[in-house]
């Protein structure tokens, strides 16, 4: 890399794979035409319930794509609020408590119509360097004896020991994995968790400019203003970045997401 993204086709590595060619739809092309919800599983979301990801609300016109690590909880409660009415609600979870429609409300005939364009998709991004930071603060570092032990295990981290679990070996196990069928939807690549090249959006947000980028989907969906509360900033609020001095740590996380910083312009 010539220059630092901290502020490039995506090359395979082994056996590491991506999902098809980097490509951008046409403005106004459907999408996921012609690829049923079973091809969407297996090929996106094997090993876990593509249905968690989605979040159809066919009375407000839109569809939700969630990516992880990139304002989820702050949306789910942006659209709760706007599909109820109900602005003061307190939820300790909103991933679980929400009360936004299922998948299997709705149907997946019918979400799959909505993919194609029968609703206003969008979804949101983040600084490739900075969600993968983000994770390991939050998930690795604060929340390492609370958040999925199957998952750590199968990255290859030992939750049972004492011994803290460095970034470069946290970097280095996820070196290892593939994107499609092993790799955690919080650090995959952002563009597999957006289903590209198979959906196209109109709308895809970035993080850094959450505020603005959510009052355009706002109105460009002509739903109603509700108040927006922020939800589950990092935890992990010192200055020092675990990149601080290590240009070979940003240059390898680089290589990781290589299509996601080309796809959305980091």
């Amino acid at each position: 890399m010539e220059q630092s993204r901290l502020g490039s086709s995506f090359v395979p590595q082994g056996n590491r794979r991506t999902v098809g060619p980097v490509e951008q739809r046409p403005s106004g092309s459907r999408g996921a035409g012609d690829v049923s919800w079973p091809t969407l599983q297996q090929r996106y979301y094997t090993g876990y319930k593509m249905g968690q990801y989605l979040r159809p609300v066919p009375g407000l016109g839109v569809i939700y794509v969630k990516n992880p690590k990139a304002g989820c909880s702050t949306i789910l409660l942006w659209l709760d609020r706007l599909h109820t009415g109900e602005h003061d609600t307190e939820f300790s979870n909103i991933h679980n408590q929400h009360r936004l429609p299922t998948v299997g409300d709705v149907g997946r005939r019918n979400v799959m119509q909505m993919l194609q364009g029968g609703a206003y998709r969008f979804s949101f991004v983040r600084n490739p360097l900075r969600r993968f930071e983000s994770v390991y603060w939050d998930k690795i570092v604060h929340q390492f004896r609370q958040w999925r032990p199957d998952v750590l295990t199968a990255l290859g981290v030992d939750v049972h020991s004492e011994a803290p679990v460095s970034f470069e070996r946290f970097l280095g196990l996820v070196e290892q994995q593939d994107p499609l069928t092993e790799m955690d939807p919080h650090w995959r690549p952002q563009h597999i968790n957006l289903l590209h090249p198979v959906v196209t959006y109109d709308h895809v947000g970035r993080l850094e400019s959450f505020t603005q980028d959510l009052e355009q989907i706002r109105e460009a969906a002509a739903l109603p203003r509700v108040p927006l509360q922020t939800r589950n900033t990092s935890v992990h609020t010192g200055g020092d970045s675990v990149y601080d001095n290590r240009p070979d740590l940003v240059r390898r996380v680089e290589r990781l997401y290589t299509t996601d910083f080309e796809l959305y312009g980091y």
